[in-house]
């Protein structure tokens, strides 16, 4: 019997820390320092950058020849709310002038990037509005109704 509380209680303390070992998360493009070290300014070109970090993360809506690598590795312990362990954010600049060569790569400060607060307004339509049970007492014999009846 003791031999048998002394297992389940291992297997709960097992358990019980496996429970705290963080969720590790990679999102985006998070390149690495020998990644950022193959394209070279006026060397490489549009084709070379694909190559080395695949396609961008973001391309500038205002200009086509910016555009951004954006990754971030995140942990997260249990039931709380991610944390960032790692960001960043390179920029990429081509000239189309000289066969889409870089002209420049720029890391930029991660603590400048700010979240976006979504805007909770909505769109006012025209009708009516029906709660759910409206709807569902409003829908019955409203289908599957007699074809003959007119």
């Amino acid at each position: 019997m003791k031999k048998r509380s002394a297992i389940i209680t291992l297997m709960l303390a097992v358990l019980a820390l496996g429970a705290c070992t963080p969720i590790i998360a990679t999102r985006g493009n998070l390149l690495t320092d020998m990644q950022m070290q193959k394209v070279q300014v006026q060397k490489s070109s549009r084709a070379d950058v694909v190559q080395a970090w695949g396609p961008p993360t973001v391309q500038s809506p205002f200009d086509q020849n910016t555009w951004y690598y954006i990754g971030e590795k995140t942990s997260q312990k249990g039931l709380f709310q991610p944390e960032v362990q790692t960001r960043r954010i390179v920029r990429v600049k081509f000239n189309t002038a000289n066969n889409d060569t870089v002209v420049e790569v720029a890391e930029l400060d991660p603590k400048l990037a700010q979240d976006i607060k979504p805007v909770s307004q909505t769109t006012p339509a025209a009708g009516k509005e029906y709660t759910f049970l409206q709807q569902l007492i409003g829908n019955v014999g409203k289908y599957n109704a007699d074809p003959n009846k007119k």
